[in-house]
């Protein structure tokens, strides 16, 4: 492609992400006319439904996140590699996970009810970054991880520039929770049939079954298959659900629903999520606008000469 070229191409790219973004908005503002339209509960006062809560994250095991072993009730990470191709670069995911199969309580204090993080888009900031480089030495906590993942920092022409990212809830987080409550018996019923369909289909599909066999040895190991289904987590899931003190709490739950297909968790208050949704519907909806409608009139000028008799462009 020729070096004039370029101006077409990242056009066209703000003419895609402009239409993205103008979508995006209309999106992020219709999630916040949902959210207002639905009244915050109590435990107490629960009923079957979508319900909205505000209360203290209590643990229901001894969950821990995997970078900093920080004590908590859910987490996520996010490895990157830096990788040079070519003339660019960028961060190349290498290992990501989260502990959406393991509970935690919610309690109010007119009650407790657990909360299933499976399906929900999980809003929070993030609680701790580390990105190697010149003079740095990896934390203890960061080369364990790597070990037990099997991830690489060096190579044959040095070290990787790697970023370590982790959010998590800690136990006594206040956390804002919209989603579906539901009876937890028929929930896990339908959990455990959703789980050996899944299972079977997995073990029935030898295409799917070598993409499982990450390592390419021949024989899924068990972190190959925890990964791929994560067994091990749902078996720990029904394990807590059994043995968990049910005493004083409801015996509903909350977790995604295929009917409502809105489930969020916050460490934010509701005004905060409200005020900083309205902000993204205003910059997608204007924004994205703005830049459809710019990027489209620098390509009427740029292809103009093709559709006048002009001749090339360039």
């Amino acid at each position: 492609m020729a070096r004039d070229d370029r101006d077409i191409v990242f056009a066209l790219f703000g003419f895609g992400f402009g239409i993205w973004s103008f979508f995006n908005g209309f999106k992020r503002l219709r999630r916040k006319r949902r959210i207002e339209n639905v009244p915050t509960s109590t435990v107490r006062g629960l009923a079957l439904g979508m319900v909205e809560l505000t209360g203290k994250a209590k643990k229901t095991n001894n969950l821990v996140s995997p970078l900093t072993n920080t004590p908590c009730v859910y987490y996520r990470y996010l490895v990157q590699r830096y990788e040079r191709r070519g003339k660019s670069s960028q961060w190349v995911t290498v290992a990501r996970g989260d502990s959406v199969f393991s509970p935690f309580w919610l309690d109010d204090e007119t009650g407790k009810i657990m909360v299933f993080p499976k399906g929900a888009e999980v809003i929070l900031p993030k609680d701790y970054e580390f990105t190697t480089g010149w003079g740095k030495t990896l934390p203890n906590c960061i080369v364990e991880f790597m070990q037990q993942k099997g991830i690489r920092h060096k190579s044959l022409f040095g070290n990787h520039t790697m970023r370590f990212r982790e959010w998590y809830i800690c136990p006594e987080e206040t956390v804002f929770v919209l989603g579906s409550a539901r009876k937890m018996s028929n929930f896990m019923d339908e959990h455990k049939n959703k789980l050996i369909k899944k299972l079977q289909q997995l073990k029935n599909d030898p295409e799917r079954m070598k993409e499982v066999d990450l390592n390419h040895d021949g024989e899924v190991s068990i972190e190959e298959w925890d990964l791929a289904v994560k067994k091990i987590e749902e078996k720990l899931l029904e394990e807590e659900l059994k043995d968990a003190d049910l005493e004083n709490a409801s015996d509903l739950m909350i977790s995604f629903s295929e009917d409502e297909k809105l489930f969020l968790i916050s460490d934010r208050s509701e005004k905060d999520l409200l005020k900083k949704l309205g902000w993204e519907a205003v910059l997608g909806i204007w924004g994205g606008a703005a830049l459809t409608l710019a990027a489209f009139a620098y390509l009427l000028f740029r292809l103009k000469p093709i559709f006048t008799g002009g001749g090339c462009i360039w």
